[in-house]
C-alpha cells in the first residue's frame, strides 16, 4: 500500500473503515494494524470476525489472541471455516469465549465444520440477540441433550447435514422462532426425519428443505397456509406425498421461484390452481439427460405453466453433480407473449445459458439454436476447462436464431483450443445481428504466447455482424501454478 492511498484512507471516518474491514477475513484484518499508530488498535473495532483454516499455519493460536484482543461491545457476526486434513480440534471453547467475552451480544453465527467434531455451548440457544444461525458439518454436537431453547430474534436457521436437531428438538426449537424467514434443512438421506410439517411457519419467506423423508404430514382437513412464502427448493425425499405437497402450493400465493426434483415434479403437471406470482422454475434431472429430454421437459412444463402461471419467465434444467450439488445443464428465459410473433413454446426463448462440458454438450446447444428462433442472448460455460472440446463439425442448417435476431454473446472459460476456437469462430461468422461478444479466458501470469494466440486468433475470425464489438477478459490464475 503506498503512503499515498494510506494518506487517504487515513482520512476516511473510523465508522466507514470499519465497515470496509468488515468484509475483509479476519486475517487481513489483523495484517492492517502494522500500517500506523491509529491502525494499531483500529481491528480490535471490526464487528466482523472471519476464520478459515487455510489461511494459518497456527489457527489455534491466532484464534485465541485475535478473540481476546477484539474490543468490539457487539460482536456482530463471527464465521468459522475449518478442514480435517488441516486442523482437527474442537471450536466450542472458542464460540463459548465469543459469547460471554461479548456478553451475548452475537447476532450472526456461521461454521463450517466439515468433518471436525465441532460441540456447540448451550448458552449459544438461549441468545437473545442472535438473528442469523448457519451450521454446516456433519459431527456438530451439543454439550448435552436440549432441553431449553429460546432464540426470539432468529430469522434465518440453516442446518447443512448436521445431525445436531433431531425431529423434537427443531420443533422445540422453531416453535420459539416467530421471527424466521429462512430455513433451510438439509440432511444426509439414511438420517432423514419420519415426517416434517412446515404449516405453521407462517413468517418463512425462503424454505429449502433437502434429503428428509417428506416436506409436510399434514390431515386433508388441516389448512396449510405460507402467505410470504417466495422461494421453495424441495430434493431428495425419501417418501414425497403429492397430495400434501399440492395443497401446500395450493396456499403458497406469492410463491415465485421452485425448485423440484424430476421424479417429483410431475405434481406441477397435474395442478389445477393459479400460480400467478410464480417466475422461475428449476428441475433437477439425470446426469445422462441428452437433447431430446431437455426438449421434452422444457415443453412439457413451459406450457403448462403458461397456463396456470401468468407471471413465468425463468426454466432451469440442473443435474446432480456430487453429494447434494447441483450444477446447471441449461437456462432460459421467455419473452412476453404480446411482443413476439409466435407465442409457441420455444419461439418465446429469448435468453439462453448453458453448460459445456463435453461433446454432448455441444450437440446439445446446436439442437437448442435450431429451435428457439428467436433467441437474442446466449451465455456459454466451458465447466471442465481441463478437458478441451474436441473437434467440432457445424450443423448443415444455419440456426434462425443466427441470422435474425441473437444480439448478445458471453463465453467464459474459453480455453482457445479444438473445439472452442472452432464454436466461437461459427458463432462470429453467422451471428448476423450480433453487438457484443465476451469472451473470458483463463491464464497463468507465465503463458504470455498462450494469451496472445488467443487475442490473435478472436481478432482474425470473420464476423457475420459488422457493429459487433468483441471483448476480451483476461481472468489470471494462481501464479503458483507457473
Amino acid at each position: 500500500m503506498t503512503k499515498k492511498v494510506c494518506s487517504c484512507i487515513n482520512e476516511l471516518p473510523d465508522d466507514l473503515i470499519l465497515k470496509i474491514l468488515s468484509f475483509v477475513s479476519t486475517k487481513h484484518v489483523v495484517v492492517t494494524s502494522l500500517l500506523s499508530k491509529k491502525w494499531k488498535s483500529l481491528w480490535t473495532r471490526v464487528p466482523i470476525l472471519k476464520y478459515d483454516v487455510r489461511d494459518h499455519t497456527r489457527f489455534e493460536r491466532f484464534l485465541d489472541k485475535s478473540l481476546f484482543s477484539h474490543q468490539s461491545h457487539v460482536l456482530e457476526s463471527l464465521h468459522v471455516e475449518l478442514s480435517v486434513t488441516l486442523w482437527n480440534k474442537d471450536i466450542g471453547p472458542w464460540i463459548r469465549t465469543a459469547l460471554h467475552h461479548h456478553h451475548c451480544h452475537l447476532r450472526e453465527l456461521e461454521i463450517d465444520a466439515c468433518i471436525v467434531h465441532t460441540v456447540l455451548p448451550p448458552e449459544l440457544f438461549t441468545c437473545k440477540t442472535l438473528v442469523v444461525l448457519k451450521l454446516k458439518g456433519i459431527v456438530i454436537d451439543v454439550e448435552a441433550p436440549l432441553t431449553t431453547v429460546s432464540l426470539p430474534s432468529l430469522k434465518t436457521l440453516h442446518i447443512d447435514h448436521s445431525s445436531l436437531f433431531d425431529f423434537g428438538s427443531l420443533q422445540m426449537l422453531l416453535s420459539n422462532c416467530n421471527f424466521l424467514t429462512d430455513l433451510m434443512v438439509i440432511r444426509e438421506s439414511r438420517f432423514f426425519f419420519a415426517e416434517y410439517d412446515v404449516s405453521w411457519y407462517k413468517t418463512l419467506m425462503a424454505l429449502k428443505l433437502e434429503g428428509l423423508k417428506d416436506v409436510i404430514s399434514i390431515s386433508s382437513s388441516s389448512a396449510v397456509c405460507l402467505p410470504l412464502l417466495k422461494t421453495l427448493p424441495v430434493a431428495r425425499m425419501e417418501d414425497f406425498n403429492n397430495d400434501s405437497f399440492c395443497r401446500l402450493l395450493s396456499n403458497c400465493p406469492v410463491l415465485s421461484d421452485l425448485t423440484l426434483e424430476e421424479k417429483t415434479s410431475d405434481v406441477l403437471l397435474n395442478l389445477d390452481i393459479d400460480m400467478p406470482y410464480l417466475q422461475r422454475l428449476s428441475i433437477i434431472t439425470r446426469v445422462d439427460a441428452d437433447s431430446k429430454h431437455i426438449f421434452s421437459l422444457m415443453k412439457n412444463y413451459t406450457r403448462k405453466l403458461a397456463i396456470i402461471a401468468p407471471s413465468f419467465k425463468y426454466f432451469s434444467i440442473q443435474e446432480l453433480a456430487y453429494a447434494s450439488r447441483y450444477r446447471y445443464i441449461v437456462r432460459v428465459r421467455l419473452g412476453v407473449p404480446s411482443k413476439l410473433e409466435d407465442a409457441s413454446t420455444f419461439s418465446r426463448i429469448v435468453h439462453l445459458e448453458l453448460s459445456i462440458c463435453s461433446e454432448r454438450s455441444v450437440e446439445m446447444l446446436v439442437d437448442l439454436l435450431l429451435c428457439f428462433t428467436k433467441l437474442v442472448v446466449l451465455k456459454l460455460e466451458h465447466v471442465y476447462l481441463l478437458t478441451p472440446l474436441g473437434r467440432w463439425e457445424p450443423p448443415s442448417l444455419v440456426p434462425e436464431c443466427l441470422l435474425s435476431s441473437l444480439e448478445a454473446l458471453e463465453w467464459k472459460g474459453y480455453t482457445g483450443r479444438y473445439g472452442d476456437k472452432d464454436l466461437v469462430s461459427y458463432l462470429l461468422n453467422h451471428a448476423l445481428c450480433l453487438k457484443t461478444a465476451k469472451i473470458f479466458y483463463k491464464t497463468y501470469p507465465c503463458e504470455v504466447e498462450a494469451k496472445q494466440q488467443i487475442e490473435e486468433d478472436l481478432a482474425s475470425m470473420p464476423r457475420g455482424s459488422k457493429s459487433c464489438e468483441v471483448l476480451l477478459n483476461e481472468i489470471i490464475r494462481n501464479k503458483a501454478n507457473c
